[in-house]
């Protein structure tokens, strides 16, 4: 086997995966279908729930910019004006769609092949005076706020799977975008990882409170928060739609945006290695046949 035709057999596989869903938005690209009734302006557009969910918020009272954290939630508009989470009430409903298929893929960071994110936040030892708070020190009293919203899957917008028991959208794990540094007691400009989710074996840590937010954040081991599901429940292998509806005996809750769960290690990276490794092979046999 030639050099040249021992990379073709394994670069071609790796552009097919580009071209059908590695470069493809691991976020919600299209609004479907919606019906209110929503929250009053600025929680009442559905079209704020596409794209990646929301890093950071202005804070019309104190007229400041705020990062988006596991104490203080995303709310109001970003500094431009722009909506960022919508209110969904009892009765109402908002479906998606996604420009790939949402795999059932074992490789997925613990099972999970789909987030949600709303505006949940835990409960601590005081009021969040915005980046100014020193997550070191802020303790987490436990619990949080949380408000349940149904899930549904569907690959085809015509039959779907309500995970009628849970999870639900607003609750476990609240939104953190960005990574804080203990040393210097602030925030960074790092954000964290909007398609991993948290290990869901911390969930009863991080409700009991008793631990820092930063200790929390440590916790979240590089995840940007967000509730995980898993397809493997539905029965559906890949889905492209989830639909969100407000919960009966709930006043209503908050989403912010949708996330395909990547891969565990990503399929461009395991490209990558089965090309060094193809390439490995290929040098092992030419040496042997020139021998």
């Amino acid at each position: 086997m030639t050099a040249r035709r021992a990379r073709l057999l394994w670069v071609l596989p790796c552009a097919l995966l580009s071209v059908t869903g590695v470069f493809a938005s691991p976020y919600a690209t299209e609004i479907v279908s919606y019906t209110g009734p929503f929250g009053p302006s600025p929680y009442d557009d559905p079209y704020a729930l596409l794209g990646k969910p929301s890093t950071k918020f202005w804070d019309s009272w104190s007229k400041k910019e705020s990062r988006v954290k596991l104490v203080e939630p995303a709310y109001n508009t970003d500094r431009s004006g722009n909506k960022l989470i919508t209110t969904v009430n009892q009765g109402a409903s908002i479906t998606v769609k996604f420009d790939h298929w949402i795999v059932d893929d074992p490789l997925n960071w613990y099972g999970l092949d789909f987030l949600v994110f709303g505006n949940a936040f835990f409960t601590g030892s005081g009021w969040v005076q915005g980046d100014s708070t020193n997550m070191n020190t802020y303790m987490l009293t436990g619990g949080g706020w949380y408000e349940p919203l149904t899930i549904s899957v569907s690959p085809d917008g015509i039959d779907w799977y309500t995970y009628e028991s849970g999870p639900y959208g607003d609750t476990m794990f609240p939104t953190n975008a960005y990574a804080w540094d203990r040393a210097s007691a602030s925030w960074t400009d790092q954000e964290l990882d909007f398609t991993k989710p948290v290990n869901p074996a911390y969930a009863s840590i991080l409700n009991s409170g008793g631990i820092s937010a930063a200790d929390a954040i440590d916790l979240y081991e590089g995840s940007a928060g967000g509730t995980g599901f898993d397809l493997a429940e539905s029965g559906f292998s890949q889905i492209q739609y989830i639909r969100v509806d407000g919960l009966s005996g709930f006043a209503g809750g908050e989403i912010d945006g949708f996330s395909d769960v990547r891969a565990t290690p990503e399929p461009a990276t395991a490209c990558l290695l089965l090309s060094a490794g193809a390439g490995m092979v290929w040098r092992r046999r030419h040496r042997r046949a020139n021998t």
